[in-house]
Parts: C-alpha cells; sequence; structure tokens
C-alpha cells in the first residue's frame, strides 16, 4: 500500500532552505525574517520540533542582543527567556524518546547524544536559581550549533546524495530495459523496487522527476528520435522501454502522473524563444528554483517530447475513464494552460478539446484569444494592422465564459425544475444573509488567496502582534514606554 504523503507547512525545498540560512544567518534582520517565517508556519500546520526550537533560541538572542535599545529588557527578563527556551527544548527532545517504563532525563539525553549540562540547565531553570545570563548565552550558542548538527544538517544530503543514486538506478533500468535476455523483466523489476524503496511519495517532485526529464531519459539525446511540431506522437520503442516504468511508480504512488505531469508543464513555459507567451500571473510571488532544475533555454524537439508525453498520458486517462489506472487532476493541466498560454500550452488544450465536445464550447473565447495572440506573434511587422485586445478585453471575454458556463451549470442542476431561472437565484442572493452577490460590473478576478491587486500578501507574523520587535523605528505611546522600561 503507497504510503500517505506527509504535508509541509513549508511551499518547496527552496523555502525550507531559505529559512535554516536566515536562522543561521549573521545578519538581525535575516534572523528575525527566519523566526517570522517559522510563526508563520507554525499557523499554518505542524512542524518539527526542532524547527520551532531553533527559532525560539534565535529570538531569545535577538532580544538579548537589543536589550538596551529602545525597548529595554532587564536582565532577569532575558534569563526568564532563556531558561524558558532551553525548558522546552530538553522537555520537546527527551519526551518523544520515553519508552513504556520511565527512564531518566540524563540517560535519554546521553543516548541522544545531548551534552549532559544541557539537562543541568533544564533543571536549574525549572526547580532552582535561575543560571547566569552568561551560562544561558554559552548554552543558547551551543544548543544551536547541537540542533543544526542533529537536525537541520541532517537534511540537506538527502536530495544530493538520493538524486546520484536514483539515477544510477534509472541507468540500469535503462540497461536491462534493452536487453534483450528472458531475465530482463526480473532484472527491471529489482531496480524498480529499489527506487521504491529509496524515496517516499513526498519527495517525488524533489527526487525522481527531475532524473526522468533529465535528456537521456522520458527525453532522447537524440533529436531525431524526439517528436516534432507535425508529429506530437511517441516512437513505441520509447514508450516500450519507459512505460513499464511509470506503471510501476503510478501503482506505488497515486500522485505520480499529476506530480510528473506537473513538471513537465512547468518546463514548457521555462523559457520562450520565438513562442507566444503570456502569464497571467506575472504578479504572483513565488520561490525561485535552482537554474539547473529551470534551464534558461530548452530545444523545442524537448518541449514537443514532453506535449507527447502529456498528451499520451491524457490519451490513456481519457480513453479509460474512470477505470484508468492514470488518473490526473484535468482541471489542474486545464487552468495551468489557459494561464501560461504559449504554442505548446496551446497543443494541449487543443488535444483535451478533441477529446472533449464541452470542453470546447467553454473555453472557445480563450483559444480565440490564444489564435490571436499568435497572430500578433508572427506578424510584428504588421502590428498596427492588427486590432489590440487589452486586458480589459480579456476580463469581458472571462465574465462571459463565466456567465455562460454559470447558465449551462444551473440548468443541469436544475433540470427536474425548470422554473428556476437566473432571476430566481439573484432574487435568493438579495435575501437578508452574510453572503451577497458581488456586481460584476465593479468584480475583477485574481487569483484565489490574492489581494484584490493580484498580489500574495506577505503571510509572516509580524512582531508587533506577538511582542515589541527590535526594528522598530518609532517609540510606543509615552505611558506604554515608561511600564516597559521601567521608568
Amino acid at each position: 500500500m503507497a504510503s500517505i504523503p506527509r504535508v509541509v507547512p513549508w511551499t518547496s525545498p527552496q523555502e525550507y532552505q531559505n529559512v535554516y540560512q536566515w536562522l543561521y544567518s549573521d545578519s538581525p534582520e535575516l534572523r528575525e525574517l527566519g523566526v517570522k517565517r517559522v510563526k508563520a508556519w507554525s499557523s499554518r500546520g505542524k512542524i518539527p520540533q526542532s524547527i520551532v526550537f531553533t527559532a525560539a533560541f534565535v529570538e531569545a538572542s535577538l532580544r538579548d542582543e537589543f536589550a538596551f535599545g529602545k525597548i529595554k529588557i532587564s536582565n532577569y527578563e532575558l534569563r526568564l527567556l532563556y531558561s524558558m527556551a532551553f525548558i522546552r527544548f530538553v522537555n520537546g527532545i527527551i519526551d518523544p524518546n520515553q519508552g513504556k517504563y520511565a527512564k531518566s532525563v540524563a540517560s535519554i539525553a546521553h543516548k541522544l547524544d545531548m551534552p549532559s549540562w544541557f539537562v543541568d540547565l533544564r533543571h536549574a531553570g525549572t526547580h532552582e536559581h535561575l543560571p547566569s545570563l552568561q551560562v544561558l548565552r554559552k548554552g543558547c550558542q551551543q544548543a544551536l550549533k547541537w540542533l543544526e548538527d542533529k537536525y537541520w544538517t541532517a537534511q540537506k544530503p538527502i536530495i544530493s546524495t538520493q538524486i546520484d543514486e536514483i539515477r544510477s538506478l534509472i541507468i540500469d533500468y535503462k540497461k536491462y530495459s534493452k536487453d534483450p535476455d528472458s531475465n530482463k523483466k526480473i532484472s527491471t523489476n529489482n531496480v524498480l523496487k529499489k527506487i521504491s524503496n529509496l524515496i517516499t511519495a513526498e519527495y517525488i517532485k524533489d527526487l525522481l522527476v527531475p532524473v526522468l526529464l533529465e535528456n537521456g531519459y522520458l527525453i532522447p539525446k537524440g533529436k531525431k528520435k524526439r517528436s516534432s511540431r507535425s508529429n506530437t506522437t511517441l516512437s513505441m520503442k520509447l514508450i516500450e522501454i519507459w512505460f513499464p516504468m511509470l506503471q510501476k511508480f503510478g501503482y506505488e504512488w497515486p500522485t505520480f502522473y499529476d506530480e510528473l505531469v506537473q513538471e513537465m508543464l512547468e518546463k514548457l513555459i521555462s523559457n520562450d524563444e520565438g513562442e507566444i507567451y503570456i502569464n497571467f500571473s506575472d504578479q504572483l510571488e513565488i520561490f525561485q528554483t535552482s537554474e539547473s532544475s529551470q534551464p534558461k533555454n530548452i530545444s523545442s524537439s524537448y518541449l514537443f517530447t514532453l506535449v507527447a508525453w502529456i498528451s499520451h498520458f491524457l490519451e490513456i486517462s481519457y480513453a479509460k475513464k474512470n477505470n484508468s489506472f492514470i488518473k490526473l487532476d484535468l482541471e489542474n493541466i486545464l487552468e495551468f494552460c489557459l494561464r501560461n498560454p504559449n504554442l505548446y500550452t496551446k497543443m494541449i488544450l487543443e488535444f483535451m478539446t478533441n477529446h472533449d465536445e464541452d470542453l470546447r464550447e467553454n473555453i472557445a473565447p480563450f483559444m480565440i484569444y490564444i489564435d490571436k495572440i499568435d497572430v500578433s506573434k508572427n506578424n510584428q511587422s504588421n502590428l498596427k494592422e492588427i486590432p489590440i485586445f487589452t486586458d480589459e478585453d480579456m476580463e469581458k471575454e472571462v465574465w462571459n465564459l463565466r456567465k455562460e458556463f454559470n447558465k449551462t451549470f444551473d440548468l443541469k442542476q436544475n433540470s427536474k425544475d425548470s422554473s428556476t431561472t437566473e432571476n430566481s437565484l439573484n432574487k435568493d442572493s438579495n435575501l437578508d444573509s452574510a453572503w451577497k452577490l458581488y456586481n460584476p460590473d465593479e468584480w475583477k478576478k485574481c487569483p484565489m488567496g490574492c489581494l484584490p491587486n493580484g498580489l500574495i500578501p506577505c503571510l509572516d507574523f509580524s512582531l508587533d502582534l506577538d511582542g515589541p520587535s527590535i526594528f522598530i523605528p518609532e517609540p510606543l505611546d509615552d505611558d506604554v514606554d515608561m511600564m516597559l522600561t521601567g521608568e
């Protein structure tokens, strides 16, 4: 049975590494940014305790570093802050390692290679006089070093080492698949089993998919073996070699095909030399990926072969319908192609509309818009003769499409009650309720989760809400300031 993917609050491994670098940066501004991001993660879901403890120690050290600024913090307050961080740190590391029978904190700490004086600091902060500020500062530095060695650094080599191993296994699979020996099925199955044991579903996108999309695997190195604009089909030899492996991964991880197709789609828009490309989400702030995973220039034959693979997956998905072993998120593919129109995504849209008559009617305005952009791109010398298609025109097209879609949806849902019309829906919407229909003339579309201007808001917690920030330029009100400073 395939394992359930682990949900994490960070959007990408790059964000995770960024936060690690911020928390251990020499810059206090970056360290505070790391603390804010960890608090934002905590609001989204459960995060590893080691991350929480790291942020707690960093925040305590920041308060210590700026203790004599505009907002003064006494030595006793700093000792309390450090001591509480140590108590939560030691208890949080030790408690999960308690077995059926209670063991001493010191014995568990020894097994975890935790310095014994961490336990002493925790004991003193809990039951005795608070440790001195000098000892706590030294302990904070050592605790951050211990967390870096035991947690943060331990996470870094996963991708770099395992990708090399996965690449080596896929090379073996390719060699065995071409071998005419009758035992090749046993050999290839053994390789696939090793790959399945090496990674889990949550690392498909970061470990397995990038290797499959390198030159020489799903995409042949020789351009003659690739697809072209006039022939976006896969050769039978290519399917015979790689499809058994893809089937195995699809059975092992239900999300595999979605992850693979999504990465293929991303590569279709990664470079745009001579092709139409308008990104409707330019204002969305996303985390940058490494140059190796997003090459600046990809040959057209590579991209046409990606289109051929996606079309092949869609063909199987449409043919088998609910019984297909390839279950793709068709809505996600459709939305991606509509938001990122270029030659390659247009070919995918045309393939989807050829297999879905209702879809063809619904997205007809979008296809007209893409065609107009294509014409304007290919006839740049005659731009003055081409009608200008503005964003306002696009908004009208989208609104008309939405209106027609709602009509169709209402007819299907209310087929038994022919008297239900759009007027009655509007009438119901005007009843006393917390929900109201928005005026379509004032409505401007934006991606879900964005502000009205189309920007993604910064979700980091402001330290103004969690406590006085060390970088507040203006002082607080006089009365509050006197209470905090003791003056």
